[in-house]
């Protein structure tokens, strides 16, 4: 009997053992499982991650982009120094894209900031106000919360400027932060304290737009026209009901507004039946022979595209076709161009030589993205007497084609003129490229633009620049630049 209970004893000791075995497994695995929930949870966020659009570049942008590069490159976008229209567009781009950052910058903020911050420089602030709603670590960080507050500000959402405000921890104290609390406490009707920090803010750092605004708005003063420097000015020249798009508005618009005060930039209107081409033509082409830089060319051929589009649809001769074509070719409209090309001849061009043509030739195949070895052959022919055609020889070559025997030793005799990039990023952006490391060449390339300034690189700089892109897989890109930079030998000295 002894021993029978002795058995029963141990079975139930056993029982007992394996049921706080399982207990205690089971409360492992419930703490390991808790573990991994809160590493999850405690993932630090990638501020890089969130797409603005569709760009067509792939997830893996940023993959082994040296971090230093990224950490130098990226805050200058957002800065005073302002790019080409094709480097803007480069830059955009890779912004918008939706790509884990290196190792060290995607998570953090103030890297955040920076993307955020150019995207709106770049004309992206609806793109940068869509990535920061889903961002965090705003209050703590003037930057993020100075691009939250931009962002808002600037595609009208003035509610979520102020609380951005109100939620700021640091560095309250600057003009930043003062004059946009100035403004929010005008808007809830707080006018003493609005005066007061008004004060405050002009005591720290004179804003004299800033000052005529704010003045009226609190004094019911005139305000005149509408300022369009930063979303602060923006949101102020709004609540006065002041005209944004007038031509007064628009010359002070930043880059960062320029998409406000010129809200169907881009929007190709409709020809309405009946339309008088003659005189479109006419108006176009004074236009666009005002323009003075590859900028001002690229805006005016926006505004002139529908018109231009309907003169090569119609066929009728021309005052000016070669400077039409090239105004397509700006805005992308690479099928208008070649219509009006392709009814020129050698004999019956106003106001073009044969190296002109050449030169449309080569805008076209680039904008195109097919380089036409005779193209090729042709402008390093005319080169032999034209600085003009060599440098738009050099520019196509970047992008491909193959040159026969003499063509190359006639290229091989061209005076390119000097470079003025720095020759250790170029090696750099072409050790990039071969490694198709393309957020780094984007990066090198925008790095090597800034230096250059509006117009963007010369042709010798621009040609290897585009050559590295395209190398890179950014052929799209590479494209932009070559059609920019033949398009500015018009206006080269």
């Amino acid at each position: 009997m002894r021993h029978n209970r002795s058995m029963i004893s141990l079975s139930r000791s056993s029982r007992l053992l394996t049921l706080s075995g399982a207990l205690v497994l089971g409360l492992c695995g419930a703490a390991r499982a808790q573990e991994e929930v809160q590493v999850k949870t405690l993932v630090a966020p990638d501020y890089f991650s969130g797409a603005v659009a569709d760009t067509g570049l792939p997830g893996d942008l940023w993959k082994d982009a040296a971090p230093g590069i990224m950490r130098d490159v990226l805050p200058r976008l957002a800065g005073p120094k302002p790019l080409s229209p094709a480097f803007a567009s480069l830059a955009r781009r890779a912004l918008s894209t939706g790509a884990n950052g290196p190792a060290g910058v995607g998570d953090d903020v103030e890297m955040g900031a920076a993307r955020s911050l150019a995207l709106i420089a770049l004309g992206e602030a609806k793109g940068a106000a869509a990535i920061l709603d889903r961002a965090t670590g705003g209050p703590g960080s003037a930057a993020l919360s100075m691009a939250q507050a931009e962002a808002a500000l600037i595609t009208g959402d003035d509610d979520k400027a102020c609380q951005v405000e109100q939620a700021l921890t640091v560095d309250r104290g600057a003009a930043y932060w003062l004059r946009l609390r100035a403004f929010c406490q005008l808007k809830a009707g707080q006018a003493d304290a609005a005066q007061l920090t008004f004060q405050l803010a002009q005591q720290q750092t004179k804003d004299t737009d800033y000052a005529r605004l704010m003045g009226a708005a609190l004094a019911g003063t005139p305000p005149g026209a509408a300022n369009l420097k930063n979303g602060v000015n923006y949101a102020l020249s709004r609540r006065l009901n002041l005209d944004v798009q007038s031509a007064a508005a628009l010359a002070t618009a930043s880059q960062a507004l320029k998409p406000v005060a010129t809200p169907a930039a881009g929007e190709a209107p409709e020809i309405k039946a009946g339309l008088d081409l003659t005189a479109a033509e006419a108006s176009d082409l004074a236009f666009l022979r005002q323009a003075k830089t590859v900028p001002a060319f690229v805006e005016a051929a926006r505004a002139a595209a529908p018109s231009i589009a309907a003169l090569a649809k119609a066929g009728g001769p021309l005052q000016d076709p070669v400077l039409l074509a090239r105004a397509a070719v700006a805005v992308g409209d690479v099928a208008s161009a070649q219509a009006i090309r392709g009814r020129l001849t050698q004999d019956a061009i106003p106001g073009a030589s044969a190296t002109d043509l050449a030169i449309l030739d080569a805008l076209i195949a680039a904008g195109a993205g097919k380089v036409d070895n005779q193209v090729l052959s042709n402008l390093v022919s005319r080169g032999a007497t034209g600085k003009s055609a060599q440098a738009a020889a050099v520019l196509l070559s970047s992008l491909g084609g193959t040159m026969d025997a003499e063509t190359r030793t006639q290229f091989a005799a061209f005076d390119l003129g000097r470079p003025a990039a720095s020759a250790a990023r170029v090696q750099v952006l072409e050790d990039a490229a071969g490694a198709k490391r393309k957020g780094e060449a984007a990066l090198l390339a925008l790095s090597l633009a800034l230096d250059a300034g509006a117009s963007g690189p010369a042709p010798v700089d621009r040609a290897r620049i585009a050559h590295a892109l395209n190398r890179a897989g950014l052929s799209v890109d590479a494209r932009a630049v070559v059609v920019e930079g033949l398009l500015g030998l018009a206006y080269a000295k």
